[in-house]
């Protein structure tokens, strides 16, 4: 079980306040089984190493010119609830995002290696401890959640199956980083693996949740909304009567008409793998045809009906606007300055497409906020976020993570009972002269 006291004396005698608790598929005999796990006296969680097939985007590399690091090892990062109850058991697959790529040239190791610190996607697996994952933070309610964040380190929103050779594009001489051509360097699309390998080692440990919540910030957002039918799929949450959720920070999927999600995800190699999509969904995937409204729209109707979903976004999100343009212009419109404006961004796109899940179901909620910013739930002060409507969004969650009230079915009225009147044998001799034909009439009267 958990040994804090071990890990509380390591720290002492490290002398640092933040050792990482973690465990190995390679060393540990049970595939680092929830009670055998040893959490951090710091921040309570532990960083698993699945290995195998996962891994990030690009090999090992430091650039000391540009600041640029790539790790290929790839983890998840697990904070148990250490003081489960029979009213806790509840689950959060958190999903953080990272950025993205979108095509050969900024899918590239030696475009993203250019760029520097202003690289399109992080390229390394990174724990965190913050926002919604602050265990100290006495008003985040979700202190009292297991949960099982999934970083992000592949540019392919988390569904990626695919490998791509490192090119070095003639333009990117105009960078002035002669080092990282040269390189040779792959581009490992692995967001599928990645994210199977912590999503099956969940469903190992936390096979019955009494709730359901997957989570994401920024690319995560997207993520979330194509896993959200697959998720309930594995936990059989309809069949089970398992309250899901879907809580999506900072990423609608704004996209230009003639650049649909299907052409990203079928580069990313997403459109043949099991997402647990309709059919009509991969079909059009496949033919680079899909629209992100669309996708979701169709899971929306996958998973059950009461399943609550909450849009968190800023009106006029920067980082949302550039992905647009990094879509529509490729790394030909760096440093993307010249903006969606913040109208056409919300006004006649995300709330359109925000109306049409609302059509959809009646259980999705949004809460748009004023001004720029990107990601809300990683800050430690994100229950305090008051959105332009008024709207607090500490009450909001609240709200949002309760689980619903079971339906009682009314009680029947009774309906009185009637004793009937007993049934008295008739005597031998009425019988017989009834047989006889002969009168019987004070047979009425003999009892």
């Amino acid at each position: 079980m958990w040994k804090f006291a071990t890990i509380a004396l390591v720290a002492a005698l490290a002398g640092t306040t933040n050792v990482q608790a973690s465990c190995s598929y390679k060393t540990s005999t049970t595939s680092c089984a929830l009670d055998d796990l040893e959490p951090s006296a710091d921040d309570g969680s532990v960083l698993i190493y699945p290995g195998g097939s996962t891994r990030c985007a690009f090999d090992d590399y430091v650039d000391t010119s540009t600041g640029f690091v790539t790790n290929a090892t790839f983890f998840f990062q697990v904070f148990p609830n250490l003081e489960e109850t029979a009213d806790s058991n509840k689950l959060m697959i958190f999903f953080r995002g990272g950025g993205a790529c979108t095509d050969a040239t900024t899918c590239n190791f030696a475009t993203q290696c250019s760029l520097g610190t202003s690289q399109t996607f992080h390229t390394t697996a990174e724990s965190y401890n913050e926002g919604m994952l602050n265990r100290t933070n006495p008003d985040n309610m979700f202190n009292d959640w297991d949960i099982v964040h999934i970083p992000y380190c592949t540019g392919d929103l988390d569904g990626g199956n695919k490998v791509y050779p490192g090119v070095d594009y003639s333009f990117l001489a105009e960078f002035g980083q002669p080092q990282c051509l040269g390189q040779g360097m792959s581009m490992h699309m692995n967001g599928y693996a990645n994210s199977q390998s912590a999503l099956q080692w969940a469903l190992a440990n936390y096979p019955n949740p009494k709730q359901l919540l997957i989570s994401g910030t920024s690319a995560g957002s997207l993520s979330i909304q194509a896993y959200s039918a697959l998720v309930a799929d594995m936990w059989q949450v309809e069949e089970r009567a398992i309250p899901y959720s879907v809580l999506s920070d900072s990423f609608v999927g704004v996209l230009p008409e003639d650049q649909p999600a299907g052409i990203l995800l079928d580069y990313f190699g997403t459109c043949g793998l099991d997402m647990h999509w309709t059919n009509a969904t991969v079909a059009a995937c496949k033919e680079e045809a899909l629209q992100m409204v669309d996708l979701v729209a169709a899971n929306m109707k996958l998973v059950p009906e009461d399943s609550k979903w909450l849009f968190i976004d800023s009106e006029g999100d920067t980082t949302q606007r550039k992905f647009y343009e990094i879509v529509k212009e490729g790394i030909a419109g760096y440093p993307f300055t010249n903006l969606l404006s913040e109208e056409l961004f919300f006004g006649q796109n995300m709330t359109a497409i925000t109306d049409v899940y609302k059509n959809v179901s009646d259980q999705v909620t949004t809460f748009f906020v004023e001004g720029e910013t990107h990601v809300f739930l990683n800050d430690n002060g994100f229950t305090t976020v008051v959105s332009a409507d008024g709207a607090v969004l500490g009450d909001v969650l609240e709200s949002f993570v309760e689980p619903p009230t079971p339906t009682v079915a009314p009680t029947a009225t009774p309906v009185p009972s009637v004793t009937a009147e007993p049934v008295m044998p008739v005597p031998w001799w009425c019988v017989l002269l009834h047989k006889l034909h002969l009168p019987s009439g004070f047979c009425l009267n003999s009892n």
